[in-house]
């Protein structure tokens, strides 16, 4: 049963402990996991009492909700930030995300959101687990958006008719979520070599056999980077 939510403070200044807390619990559970982080951890390096910590948060786990809040806006951003309905250019969308790992130091608020979803859901493989519920929850409703969005794709005959979207999909997010570790365990991999070679075969993979053969589509292209 989810925790009983705290009355939040409208204040400025009750939101921004709140914020500041949150940050702190992203950073010691990418780094320690969420059963390696005490609450007293959190509130010393806060600045603040475990009491105030309780009377923001109400106990760990409705913490653990706040930073996962915290993933889901951050993946939210990123992953749907040019619109619900990219088809195709998904998969560039993820590389240029990807290309962007390198950029950001071990212990910076990226580096930290990445890490925390690789260990989030390694602590939480098993079903007796408090937020195991979320994260089933939050994974099939990814899967759900993207297969949506290569379903539409696919009706604009941007991708195959043989193509399932909902194994696409899975397929997809499996393939973000192996690079994600590998880059955690070693930052100096070639992530972006990678990321855009995957995102390449795919467009090629799943576009109709008329238009492999000729100049790609706007939704097939890698999206222009900012210089």
């Amino acid at each position: 049963m989810p925790p009983t939510p705290r009355p939040r403070t409208s204040s400025a200044k009750g939101i921004e402990t709140r914020e500041r807390i949150v940050d702190v619990a992203v950073r010691f559970i990418a780094r320690n996991g969420a059963r390696g982080t005490s609450l007293s951890d959190i509130a010393t390096e806060a600045c603040v009492s475990q009491t105030g910590l309780l009377y923001h948060f109400g106990s760990k786990e409705a913490l653990l909700n706040a930073v996962l809040d915290r993933h889901v806006a951050f993946t939210e951003q990123w992953l749907w930030g040019d619109g619900p309905d990219p088809g195709l250019g998904i998969v560039w969308i993820i590389a240029r995300h990807m290309a962007n790992w390198p950029s950001h130091p071990q212990d910076d608020s990226v580096y930290n959101l990445i890490g925390l979803n690789t260990v989030v859901l390694a602590e939480n493989v098993g079903k007796v687990t408090d937020l195991h519920p979320r994260l089933v929850e939050g994974y099939r409703t990814t899967i759900d958006r993207v297969a949506a969005t290569l379903r539409n794709a696919q009706k604009r005959g941007e991708i195959r008719d043989d193509v399932d979207p909902r194994l696409k999909a899975m397929e997809i997010i499996g393939f973000c979520y192996g690079l994600e570790a590998a880059w955690l365990v070693s930052p100096t991999i070639p992530v972006a070599d990678a990321a855009a070679q995957w995102a390449a075969h795919q467009t090629a993979l799943l576009a109709p056999e008329s238009a492999a053969s000729g100049p790609r589509s706007s939704a097939s292209r890698p999206p222009s980077t900012p210089s």
